[in-house]
C-alpha cells in the first residue's frame, strides 16, 4: 500500500483499519509495523505511527549503494544470462509498451524481472538479495509518481539486456550506470518538486 502510493507521506496508520483492510489480526499488523520502522519506512510519533517521508538524503543514499552493486553485478552477469532467458525479458518489456494502460504493478513486475535476473545471473546471492532489497526501498517512486520515464527507461533496459548478453562488462556497466543515474535524476527532481508545492 504505501508502495503503490495508497498511503501518501505523513498518512497515519492504525491498528485496527489495518487490519480489517487486510483480513488480519493486529498481531501481524503490529510486528509488520515494527519492522517498517525498523527500515525508516514510517515513524512513531506521539504514539502515532505516520507513513515516513523520507529524507533526500536517505534516498540519495540508497540509490547510491543501489548503483554500486548493480553496476558491479551488471559486468559480473556479462555472458552469463541465456538467449531464452533475454528473450523473454525483452517479449515482456515490448508487451508492457503495447498495453494501452500500464500500471505500476505491471511495470514494477518487468522492471523487476530486468534488474532481479542481471543480479542473479552474477552468481552472488548476498548481492542479488541485497539488490532486491534497495528496488524494494526505493520502489516508492514508480511509475505512477515518474510516468516520464517509462519510455526512457524500457529503451535503457533493452541497451542493458542487449550489453548484458554479450561480452563487454564495462559496457554492461556503463549502461546500468547510465540508465541509474537517470532514475536517481527523475527521483530527486519528483523530490523537490513535491516538497516545492
Amino acid at each position: 500500500m504505501m508502495l503503490s502510493g495508497a498511503l501518501p507521506a505523513g498518512e497515519v496508520l492504525q491498528e485496527r483499519h489495518l487490519g480489517q483492510t487486510l483480513a488480519v489480526s493486529r498481531t501481524p499488523i503490529r510486528e509488520a509495523l515494527t519492522r517498517l520502522e525498523a527500515e525508516s519506512l514510517v515513524t512513531r510519533l506521539h504514539g502515532r505511527v505516520h507513513v515516513s517521508d523520507t529524507a533526500i538524503d536517505t534516498y540519495i543514499h540508497l540509490l547510491d549503494l543501489r548503483r554500486t552493486l548493480e553496476i558491479e553485478v551488471a559486468g559480473r552477469a556479462t555472458g552469463k544470462i541465456t538467449t531464452e532467458h533475454t528473450t523473454a525479458i525483452v517479449e515482456a518489456i515490448n508487451d508492457l509498451l503495447k498495453q494501452p494502460v500500464i500500471t505500476p504493478s505491471h511495470h514494477w513486475a518487468v522492471d523487476e524481472m530486468v534488474h532481479g535476473s542481471i543480479a542473479e545471473a552474477a552468481g552472488n546471492p548476498m548481492m542479488s538479495s541485497t539488490i532486491r532489497d534497495l528496488r524494494r526501498r526505493t520502489h516508492i517512486f514508480n511509475t505512477a509518481r515518474i510516468p516520464h520515464r517509462l519510455l526512457p527507461g524500457a529503451s535503457e533496459h533493452l541497451e542493458l539486456l542487449n550489453a548484458v548478453s554479450g561480452s563487454d562488462p564495462d559496457l554492461s556497466r556503463r549502461l546500468m550506470a547510465q540508465h541509474l543515474d537517470n532514475v536517481k535524476g527523475a527521483i530527486i527532481d519528483y523530490i523537490l518538486g513535491a516538497r516545492g508545492r
